[in-house]
């Protein structure tokens, strides 16, 4: 047995040991210093939009599912929080249908104007399964700032969006990226029609 104990054998189990008790206790340190909570993601989200820090009241959440709400679902993704900021709508929405059956998350900012709301702003928050990411950069998501009301549709309903050619939707494309495309105007289709369904007129001059 002794010799067992002097061997190579047990010389490289004990470093495996070692290494990894060492390893994921770093590991554990390290995830714990580097945990980012909902909330906080949450804010950094926020200020990304709005160039400031915002306090949230209990009367400006509308949804949070971080907070045991229910997302709010249609046939394009998921709501998963709607926050009321002064006059605006604030969305985190999911959209479906990407690459490999894939989502996009997306922040959209929703402005009320003196007759309606339209969407204002379009952010990135994260993805599953997309791996051409880097194709989209902001001047994509500006594209979703632009009048979606039923006049500007010559009265055939709202407007929503499609990366290919369809009728009654507007062009968003991504070259080479066409699934991942799909599930960025899905996150966005999420909110135009839940803001239809909910009867607010969305739209105005981008």
């Amino acid at each position: 047995m002794s010799k067992f104990f002097k061997s190579d054998w047990f010389k490289c189990i004990t470093v495996l040991l070692l290494l990894s008790v060492i390893l994921g206790g770093t590991l554990a340190f390290l995830n714990d210093l580097l945990y980012v909570s909902p909330k906080e993601r949450t804010q950094r989200a926020i200020k990304k939009i709005y160039g400031v820090e915002v306090t949230l009241k209990d009367e400006d959440i509308l949804l949070d599912v971080d907070n045991g709400g229910e997302e709010e679902s249609n046939e394009f993704g998921s709501i998963q929080k709607i926050y009321k900021i002064n006059d605006d709508l604030l969305f985190k929405s999911t959209g479906g249908q990407g690459y490999k059956n894939g989502t996009i998350t997306l922040w959209l900012k929703v402005v009320k104007t003196s007759d309606n709301y339209k969407i204002d702003k379009v952010v990135l928050d994260g993805y599953e399964k997309q791996t051409l990411m880097s194709k989209f950069s902001q001047s994509y998501y500006d594209k979703f700032l632009i009048d979606v009301t039923d006049s500007y549709n010559n009265g055939n309903g709202i407007f929503l969006f499609s990366p290919k050619d369809e009728v009654n939707k507007l062009q968003n494309p991504m070259t080479g990226a066409t699934k991942s495309a799909n599930a960025a105007c899905n996150a966005v289709n999420t909110v135009i029609k839940y803001l239809t369904d909910n009867n607010f007129n969305v739209g105005g001059n981008a």
